[in-house]
């Protein structure tokens, strides 16, 4: 339910800029203001800017990157006025990157509340992307249990006026520090992370007047792992967060903060058995059924893996679990005749969704009419005429966008004009390729694709801003005899892979993220004889997969994140 705006810390926002010396009226909500995120720790004449409030200020403007004038000036109540944290920014008036950490590696954490601004139980699957990216940086487990299992750490969407840590006026969400340096629960667990459910609209994405579910669970659960307010342009643990607009991946200030508490060589022996636990693996069980096609796995927003392919017939086949880690439902047919292998897209309300081509050359989609629910009453086409597989992204305000081969060599697209709505008409992107198309996305929320032209190179096309419209084709040069595999490096960079003309694993990276790519092609040697399966592992580590000249699996893994 949409909730009224809320403009952050109203009472600032009407107080006059105040020099040194100065009095005005509202005065003492700005000192309230410092004294709540731990800037101002002496007292402070209420309605005039004193030698002590003065100091504060500078802090404070020292701390965001402001001019340091020690006044209450225009840029200072700008800044205050802004969505934030609801965690102090220093402790005592003193910066610190860092609290303290936990004492084990291998947390817990359950779900209370959710809230209705998300279809199904999308808000909880952001969080738990949130906890993967940061399990991703530093070596640390996180299991999911439920609420009465004496969880480490507990979310939930709360009222504003949160009993935990009053949420009022302007403050997103708050979480604690660890036990033993704490300031909202001290020693005791669980720990919290409640988001403002009253006050602010929430979205999976970036949304107008609307806060990304992951992009603040990331922040929050940095404090968890005792990570304070950083200073640092761009980081993930800066104070204050931005409404229709997503922040996704660490950057380097955020990871060195977290592998400073977590060590890689701190693993406990109680960490290291989870992991050796979880790596073991069931002997084969057949699913039965007779496929033509590769299987397409996809997650259901309860939790319930769903699986797809081509039968004999060319129809669509689906298999589904009957509780989420259960047994399966046996195979039922949802009609259809394709020609392609079909992909799973993911629509903004949780609702899956999936694409093949059919026998006139079009594409043709199926969607669930409700998250984790039965599907739409037949195959609907999409048109267009195809000659690839249909490769899907999801744009950073949740549309889906999807792109194919078409007839004429050239890649083609087409969006949703609305997340989770209807769908605009085909659009030429040009160029003419070899492969079928994949699909990246830059850590600033870009849709970035790649394919193998004519001439056996590798070519990229990004958009231009988040959702927005489409750069020219650019070479990454490169002779390349595969599809393109991509992986997202823990910092949010990309990289790509693919076979080269003498049969080895060829590679190239972004130098940063949502930036450019490595001068040149870099093998990793090897011999392979088909695309190459990217993985990442809990710790941040790419590993790649590929069928040898021997017919064997190889694998490949970085040996650092």
């Amino acid at each position: 339910m949409a909730k009224e705006t809320v403009v952050a810390f109203p009472k600032i926002a009407s107080v006059p800029t105040v020099r040194v010396g100065e009095e005005a009226r509202g005065l003492e909500r700005v000192q309230d203001f410092l004294r709540r995120f731990g800037y101002l720790a002496g007292s402070s004449s209420g309605k005039r800017v004193d030698g002590t409030m003065s100091h504060a200020l500078e802090k404070y403007q020292e701390f965001n990157g402001l001019t340091v004038t020690g006044e209450f000036d225009e840029a200072t109540r700008d800044a205050m006025t802004q969505p934030r944290c609801a965690m102090p920014d220093m402790r005592l008036g003193i910066e610190a990157v860092t609290t303290c950490g936990w004492t084990r590696t291998d947390l817990t954490f359950a779900f209370d509340t959710g809230t209705d601004d998300a279809a199904g139980n999308e808000e909880f699957d952001a969080v738990r992307n949130a906890f993967r990216t940061w399990s991703a940086a530093a070596p640390l487990t996180f299991t999911e249990v439920e609420k009465g299992q004496s969880p480490d750490i507990l979310i939930g969407w709360r009222p504003a006026s949160d009993t935990d840590l009053s949420m009022v006026g302007g403050t997103l969400a708050h979480a604690d520090f660890p036990p033993g340096c704490g300031v909202v629960t001290d020693g005791s667990l669980p720990k919290p992370v409640h988001f403002d459910d009253s006050e602010h609209n929430w979205s999976i994405g970036a949304a107008v007047n609307s806060f990304d579910v992951e992009t603040v669970a990331l922040h929050e659960l940095g404090h968890i792992l005792g990570l304070a307010h950083t200073s640092a342009s761009g980081a993930v643990m800066l104070p204050m967060v931005s409404s229709n607009s997503t922040k996704r991946a660490l950057t380097q200030d955020d990871i060195d903060g977290v592998r400073s508490l977590y060590p890689d060589g701190a693993r406990s022996r109680e960490a290291a058995r989870t992991r050796e636990a979880r790596e073991a693996w069931f002997g084969w069980e057949s699913r039965g059924g007779s496929v033509t096609s590769d299987i397409a796995v996809g997650r259901n927003t309860d939790g319930r893996m769903e699986i797809f392919a081509a039968g004999l017939d060319r129809a669509v086949w689906h298999n589904w679990q009957m509780a989420p880690n259960d047994g399966w439902s046996g195979w039922a047919s949802l009609q259809g005749g394709i020609t392609t292998d079909i992909t799973i897209g993911r629509n903004a309300d949780g609702r899956m969704e999936i694409f093949a081509g059919g026998l006139d050359n079009a594409v043709w989609h199926r969607w669930q009419v409700a998250p984790s629910g039965g599907w739409s009453p037949g195959w609907n086409s999409l048109g267009g005429g195809i000659t690839s597989n249909i490769a899907v992204g999801r744009n950073a305000d949740g549309r889906m966008e999807i792109f194919a081969r078409g007839l004429d060599g050239a890649v083609w697209h087409r969006r949703q004009a609305v997340p989770s709505g209807g769908w605009s008409g085909w659009e030429s992107l040009g160029g003419g390729i070899t492969s079928e198309i994949t699909v990246g996305q830059n850590a600033d929320g870009r849709l970035e694709i790649f394919a193998r032209g004519l001439d056996g190179a590798v070519w990229q096309k990004w958009q231009v801003s988040p959702g927005g419209g489409w750069s020219g084709w650019s070479s990454l040069g490169g002779g390349i005899t595969s599809n393109i595999a991509l992986g997202t490096n823990v910092d949010g960079r990309m990289e790509i892979f693919a076979r080269g003309l003498d049969n080895a694993v060829w590679h190239r990276w972004q130098v940063a993220p949502s930036n450019g790519w490595s001068p040149g092609w870099n093998s990793l040697g090897g011999g392979i004889t088909t695309d190459i399966a990217v993985g990442r592992n809990a710790d941040g580590r790419m590993e790649i997969f590929a069928r040898g000249l021997d017919n064997a699996v190889w694998h490949k893994w970085r040996t650092s994140a």
